[in-house]
This record gives structure tokens, C-alpha cells and sequence, in this order.
């Protein structure tokens, strides 16, 4: 089971959410995906049980759209504490109304996802 973190608002309690299907659509690539993917990996690089991570297009089932989502392989699973940690360096680069799901996956789920997307973070 995949566990779900979507953030609304910064200044609101993340939303718990678990999908029927997702869709693995594609990398999510620009100047400030890339400027925030580096300060993910300045907290990935003190956090031992994070094996890979990438950021995303997902779609949700039938939903028409995708939204963007911060895929992350762990070693625990779900870890709320680095999750926290997460969303206060994404609110620190995006407006308030922007919002970044956050997903544990398992390794068949990044197996599915490193058809179309490269992890921006590996441990080493």
C-alpha cells in the first residue's frame, strides 16, 4: 500500500489520500523543479533511510490532469517526520496555493516509474 501526503496549503494540515490507480506520466523538469529538487537532496544526503526520489507528473486514475508529485524510496516507508521536513523547503520555494503530493513507494511502484522518469537523488 502506497501512503499519500498532499499538500493544500502550507499553513494546513497535509491531506492523507490513497488513489486506486496512479499513473506514472513523466519527470517534472524546469529551473525551479531544479532548484527544488536540490534542496530535497540537501536533506536526503542526512537522512540514511531515503534510497531514491523523484519528482513526478502522476495522474490519479480518471482524474483529468496530473499533478506533481514527490516519489520517494525508503527504506521505513512512511516517515512523517521527513515528510514535515519536505513540505516546509517546498512552501519555502512555491506560493501557498501550489501543492506537492508526497508518496512512499514500494519497489514495484519504482520499477513503473523509472520507465518515465530518472531519480534525481540515490543514495549512495
Amino acid at each position: 500500500m502506497s501512503w499519500f501526503k498532499r499538500k493544500v496549503k502550507p499553513s494546513r494540515p497535509s491531506e492523507t489520500f490513497l488513489p486506486q490507480r496512479i499513473d506514472f506520466v513523466g519527470e517534472q523538469a524546469g529551473p525551479a523543479d531544479d532548484d527544488l529538487k536540490k534542496r530535497f537532496c540537501e536533506v536526503f544526503v542526512h537522512t540514511p533511510t531515503v534510497q531514491s526520489a523523484y519528482l513526478a507528473r502522476l495522474s490519479y486514475g480518471d482524474s483529468p490532469g496530473y499533478s506533481v508529485g514527490l516519489c520517494i524510496r525508503s527504506s521505513v516507508g512512511l516517515d512523517e517526520p521527513l515528510e514535515k521536513r519536505l513540505a516546509q523547503v517546498f512552501a519555502e520555494v512555491f506560493r501557498s496555493e501550489e501543492h506537492l503530493d508526497i508518496m512512499f513507494i514500494r519497489g514495484d511502484q519504482e520499477k513503473a516509474l523509472k520507465k518515465v522518469c530518472s531519480p534525481f537523488y540515490e543514495s549512495a
